[in-house]
């Protein structure tokens, strides 16, 4: 069962992960095409469009994937907290979700702490590019 679902989990990740690159490729894309007359309709239309540059795109990319993380980090907890319901006293079975939730709570705080150190940094290189 577990074998089943973790499948289902790597198959759901790579086809978001495939998704949001698209996504952020059109977008990119649309923002370079559009010009004159166009770029003024599709702003009436959808907002205003603006000119991305590859910094912007790669923050982009990472926000939807630091999304995407924190959505499993929350069925991770929720999992835990299930073993955790479900224990009726067995000690190994409490100790699986404690060990659990520690893991994702650690994961939680270094990814969060990469995702600050990388934006910072592609900040940096976009101002020192421009």
């Amino acid at each position: 069962m577990l074998k089943k679902i973790n499948k289902i989990l790597a198959i759901s990740i790579l086809l978001i992960l495939l998704v949001n690159i698209t996504i952020v490729s059109a977008a990119t894309s649309i923002g370079q095409k559009i010009t004159g007359g166009a770029k003024t309709a599709v702003s009436e239309a959808y907002g205003p469009v603006k000119d991305q540059t590859l910094v912007d795109a790669l923050i982009l990319i990472i926000n939807s994937l630091l999304t995407f993380i924190a959505i499993l980090f929350f069925l991770g907890l929720i999992y835990a907290g299930y073993l955790w319901m479900t224990a009726r006293g067995n000690q190994e079975q409490i100790d699986r979700a404690k060990k659990i939730t520690r893991e994702i709570v650690i994961g939680l705080i270094i990814i969060l702490l990469s995702r600050i150190a990388t934006e910072f940094i592609l900040t940096q290189i976009g101002k020192a590019i421009k």
